[in-house]
Formats: structure tokens, sequence, C-alpha cells
């Protein structure tokens, strides 16, 4: 055991939040998560209280919803709410209930967030605000939303009262801002002000399938463009699959391409039989990178093969020392052989179908691929 490497990679998980990990003891939340996500501020305090590092609260500032039995919180005034031609105030079904769209661009969407905010915020324990539904054109912002509000037109003023309604937070924002892994976005929110992470919900993968092609290209890059301007970037596996294993070692190879330690953060939304969203996985922590892709360029660690790798110098599972060791990745969709490289590896990782709180663990095979079927990946050691 090394005593200077962390036991996890840094990490995002659910505690507490819409039937998500409810069974779960405070203790073990903050010894294997860095960021929680939690529904109030007695359960921040209780993560805090346990060494928890960052309790997030969620917010969705681009919609106001309603129902029989629920109203969202925010005092809005009728200025902060989008209408047709016709004076009709925009809106979509939602479950039960209407979500009314909120104008980013409007002084009371900006007063109402801030309020909301400061809210959260005076009840103690959090440390960030996410802010879901986050877009960087105005059309993706009103998805199934009708009447189209005359009050805003452009993306330039979606993108700049989005960026308003965060630096009025109360506490930094974590902007889901690339679910689809388009750097562009990521180029609209990094960097502004009070932004302090950006979150891709469906990164490498979505809830069926790896994602492969320009859409993999896009996402590594974004990452890539995040980390390098020194804003943490949560990168979100999806898999609802009966079997997991096959996508997370997807997932885990494709985001160890862009990982920065200082920067890159985990996030597996991943079914297992109990809804905890953290994996053994994660335990593997890459030190020492022999190479390293420039900012928004992952074509540097492209073989000449068609395959993507990076090697380590140094790689530990839960601070036990597993060797030097290589994320090997193929997001085509054709058959391609592996790199030269690989032949110095003679272990692969492995893994069970358990989260981390059942008893999830990673081990190594001596079964080491000859080549990688469209895409897969492999995560290899010494």
């Amino acid at each position: 055991m090394i005593a200077n490497v962390a036991s996890h990679v840094q990490d995002y998980t659910f505690w507490n939040y819409d039937g998500v990990g409810t069974l779960l003891p405070a203790s073990w939340v903050a010894a294997w998560s860095t960021y929680a996500e939690m529904s109030d501020s007695t359960w921040a305090k209780a993560f805090h209280a346990a060494g928890g590092r960052y309790a997030v609260a969620y917010t969705d500032p681009n919609l106001f919803y309603t129902s029989s039995n629920y109203t969202d919180p925010g005092n809005y005034p009728s200025n902060a709410f989008g209408h047709g031609s016709n004076g009709v105030r925009t809106h979509r079904p939602e479950g039960p209930g209407t979500a009314y769209y909120l104008l980013p661009n409007s002084s009371g969407s900006k007063s109402g967030y801030q309020g909301i905010t400061q809210n959260i915020a005076a009840g103690g324990g959090f440390n960030y605000i996410y802010a879901d539904g986050v877009n960087d054109t105005l059309a993706d912002s009103l998805y199934h939303f009708t009447p189209t509000p005359v009050e805003i037109t452009t993306n330039a003023q979606y993108v700049s009262g989005m960026k308003a309604l965060f630096s009025a937070s109360a506490l930094p924002v974590i902007v889901n801002g690339y679910m689809n892994g388009s750097p562009i976005t990521n180029e609209q929110y990094v960097g502004a002000s009070n932004v302090g992470a950006m979150f891709g919900e469906s990164c490498f993968s979505t809830y069926s399938n790896t994602i492969v092609g320009s859409q993999w290209l896009d996402m590594a890059n974004a990452l890539l463009y995040t980390t390098s301007r020194g804003t943490p970037a949560i990168c979100g596996a999806r898999d609802t699959l009966s079997d997991t294993r096959a996508g997370r070692i997807y997932w885990l190879a494709s985001w160890w391409l862009t990982y920065d330690s200082n920067h890159s953060v985990a996030l597996e939304l991943v079914s297992s039989s109990s809804a905890v969203y953290l994996f053994p996985e994660e335990m593997l922590v890459p030190t020492n990178p022999l190479q390293t892709a420039a900012s928004n360029d992952i074509a540097d660690l492209r073989s000449s093969t068609g395959a993507y790798i990076r090697q380590f110098g140094d790689c530990y599972y839960d601070r036990i020392p597993w060797g030097a060791c290589a994320a090997i990745v193929n997001p085509t969709s054709s058959s391609v052989g592996m790199p030269s490289a690989a032949s110095g590896y003679h272990h692969a990782l492995a893994l069970n179908l358990y989260n981390l709180f059942e008893g999830g663990a990673a081990s190594l095979t001596t079964s080491v691929p000859g080549s990688l079927s469209p895409g897969s990946a492999a995560v290899l050691f010494k």
C-alpha cells in the first residue's frame, strides 16, 4: 500500500437523492466519493461531518415545474416566463404536471434563481449548485416547449443569459452542459464567472450502447478542452444492460485517454442490483502518464492500427501497486488491431457485475485480446 496515492480517483455520486443511495451510511459515501449530490442540507451536513468533501444541490434554471402535489421552489415574477405571440406561457407536459420555460435573459429569472441558490446556501452544508439542462443553443433549450417565446430569439441571448444566472448564484455552479460531448458547449461556459465544473451525463456511452465515431471524438476533445483550462470535467457513463462489464471498461479506457489527475471526475450512472453509482474501477488510479493528448486533440493518441492508446508508468488499485498499465480504445465501427505497444502487456482488467457497496471488485486476467471489435476497449497491465 502506498501512502501518498488516493484510494480512488475523483468521482461523483448521488446520495439520498430521488431514491438513490438511501441505504448508504454517510461514512461510506464520504470515504468513496469526492462529489455527492443530495436532496437537502441535512444530508449535506451529515456528509461533511463524516469527512465528505463536496456536497451538491440540484437546480434547473431553465424551467419551473408545477403539478397537483408539487411546485418547484423559487419566487419568479411574470417577466421570468417565456410567452408566445398569443400571450400564452411557453410550456410542455412533464409527468403529471407542467414545466414552464424560464427566460435566461430576463431580470426576473436572474433574481428568482439567485433567491433559490441563496436559500440553498443559507441551509448550510452545500459547496456547489448543479444546473441541469444547460445548452449552447436556444433551440435545444426549447426542446418540446410551445409556443415559441417572443422575448428571446438568438443563441447569444440564451448563452449570455445563462452566464448571468450562474454569476448570480450564491454558490459555484456545476453546469450540465455537454451531455452530447460538444466542445462548442464547453467553449461557451468554461471559464465563465462562477462556473465550478462541467458535467456530462452520457459520456462515451448511452443507456445501451457505447459511443463511437465523431461523437466519441467530440466527447474526448470536450474533456481535454475543459481540464486543460483548469476546470473539473465530470464524465458520466450510462449503462442499463444486464451485463455492464464491457461497457464499463470501454468508458474507463476512453476516460483514461483524457485523464487529468487534478480535474478529471468519474461518474457511472450504471445499473446494478441496488441504486448505488460507485464502482470498483474507480479505485484504479493511473499515475505517471507516458503520453498526453494536446488540448482539444485526442488524435494525438491514435495509433497506426486505428486504436487509441495511452500508457501510464504506475497504476494502483485501492492504493495497492498494480504496475504499469495502458488504456486502449477502438471508437470506430470496424474491428482494429492492437497497437504494437500492447505486446508489452500480459494482463487485462476484469470486472464483476456489482457496485462497490455490494462487493464489486476488479481483478486481472491473462486473457489479453489480439484485436478490438467495434466500440470496445481494454485496460492492460504488465
